[in-house]
């Protein structure tokens, strides 16, 4: 999807399919959700958001493959040439690039990469008193132990990127590129040539469908047992 702006040397392209766009903001929010649970010991619901975002982390994990141009990991996961290139190139805000230039792309994957350590240290963590991770009882003590340091440790990193991210989106604000705005749209304006293909959209509700079918499982496999804790 393409059109002129006003203007008429801006052009604006289709660049977030729905599902990338919920996901980016419904992954925020679990995240600000399981945090202030942890925070209030309200560790049942803690289980629940954590679930959420377990299904939601494995859709994105699918949609990379088989999702939009610009989901794909193949689109837009670059070498570390092409990363060293870009954070060199003095006039790499006027470059053409359609959705995660190499930056974006790190940030994405070092993202990815902390979430599902933190999720995985959460199944796997216990306080010894009152609450335990579902995959705590395959390991040993010690394992459990590490598991549990690690998840508090992990957090403190992924707040660190989440800082970072915020200053990158700061910095392309100031060279006029919304990326905030994008991502509630899915539209960004470039100055374009003609010969610059467009990304190829996927329809985000299959993605959907596929994170409810994911998160019932889960829900159905651990949930219920912290649903019923708080029901009754």
């Amino acid at each position: 999807m393409s059109s002129l702006s006003a203007e008429g040397c801006m052009v604006k392209v289709k660049v977030w399919d729905g599902f990338i766009r919920g996901y980016h903001w419904l992954q925020v929010s679990l995240l600000f959700a399981l945090w202030y649970c942890a925070d209030n010991g309200e560790m049942e619901w803690h289980f629940l958001f954590g679930y959420a975002l377990l299904g939601l982390w494995i859709t994105r994990f699918i949609w990379g493959f088989i999702g939009s141009d610009t989901a794909k990991f193949s689109y837009f996961i670059k070498s570390p040439k092409a990363l060293i290139d870009y954070l060199s190139d003095k006039n790499k805000f006027d470059r053409v690039k359609f959705g995660h230039n190499p930056a974006g792309a790190c940030m994405v994957i070092l993202f990815l990469g902390l979430i599902i350590i933190q999720l995985f240290t959460g199944l796997s963590a216990s306080d010894d008193i009152l609450s335990e991770g579902p995959l705590s009882q395959y390991f040993t003590a010690d394992t459990v132990s590490f598991m549990t340091w690690l998840h508090s440790m992990n957090f403190d990193v992924l707040l660190w990127a989440i800082g970072l991210h915020v200053v990158a989106i700061v910095a392309y604000k100031l060279k006029k590129q919304p990326l905030v705005k994008a991502m509630i749209t899915g539209v960004a304006e470039y100055k374009l040539v003609n010969s610059i293909g467009q990304p190829k959209m996927m329809n985000g509700l299959l993605a959907w469908v596929i994170y409810a079918c994911i998160a019932g499982v889960i829900w159905w496999q651990w949930g219920h047992e912290n649903l019923g804790y708080l029901l009754y």
